[in-house]
């Protein structure tokens, strides 16, 4: 669905914020991509959706190669939720907020309210459908956003960084939905914090604009030194499972770290 070639883009004069990246992520698959501020992610997500433009490199959706050309078109299959809510809403209701896109696109009216309230319902906001955005909080802010993405169905839904300003009631609501929509769409979730990526099917952790880890959470979390060395942190569990390692005397070790290992990932 998605294949990065040999990818390259830099601010400017400044060093490369993406360096020669290259990766394919296939149609239905829950890919999460980790990096620190500054890693490059945020800035491939908006190459992705064709906001910034590559110095080198090119992009395929779906087969297809993103340029001059094809943007607009290409645009319609791939749909983005943005970090700050406060900056994707236009409508002066959540029903309007959900229709813009469909009234962009000249859906015929029943359709389009057949599909507010599928979609609505589907983020658990459809009894907030008649309320002003600005009344609802950064948890419902953002299921109104993906509502409003949902609805236009899009093949690629791109989280960048959509849960980072919210509490943590926020950011369990809006991850909720994301773990609901796993096999139904090819997801592209972008964060800093390992614990959304746990539900994944795949993670990629970028450094310095480069790829330096690509394999299934439970691979790529018991390297932990090439996470720290990428300014992540770490899970909670291997935290633990360092005390168990330092801990002497300790019987049992193997079988606890074990058991930790297998809990964090426990479905």
């Amino acid at each position: 669905m998605v294949e990065v070639r040999n990818l390259s883009f830099s601010y400017g004069k400044g060093d490369k914020v993406i360096d020669s990246l290259s990766l394919k992520i296939n149609k239905g698959e829950f890919i999460c991509i980790l990096g620190h501020n500054g890693s490059g992610k945020s800035t491939l997500a908006k190459l992705l959706v064709g906001l910034l433009k590559a110095d080198e490199g090119e992009i395929y959706l779906d087969g297809k190669l993103l340029d001059e050309k094809t943007v607009d078109d290409l645009r319609g299959k791939i749909g983005i939720v943005f970090q700050n809510p406060d900056n994707q809403f236009v409508g002066v209701t959540v029903r309007d907020d959900i229709a813009f896109g469909l009234e962009n696109r000249c859906y015929p009216r029943e359709e389009m309210l057949k599909l507010i309230d599928e979609y609505s319902e589907l983020v658990n906001m459809k009894e907030f459908l008649e309320y002003n955005p600005e009344n609802l909080s950064g948890g419902e802010k953002q299921r109104v956003a993906i509502a409003g993405i949902l609805a236009y169905d899009p093949d690629i839904i791109i989280f960048d960084e959509s849960t980072s300003m919210l509490d943590p009631k926020g950011v369990r609501e809006v991850n909720e939905v994301i773990n609901q929509l796993k096999g139904k769409k090819t997801i592209i979730l972008i964060t800093h914090n390992l614990n959304e990526a746990i539900n994944s099917d795949r993670v990629i952790v970028m450094n310095e604009g480069r790829i330096v880890l690509n394999d299934k959470p439970e691979k790529v979390f018991r390297e932990k030194d090439v996470l720290k060395e990428s300014r992540l942190d770490i899970l909670e569990s291997m935290k633990i499972i360092e005390l168990i390692e330092q801990t002497p005397n300790l019987k049992n070790k193997h079988e606890l770290e074990e058991f930790l290992w297998k809990l964090t990932f426990q479905k």
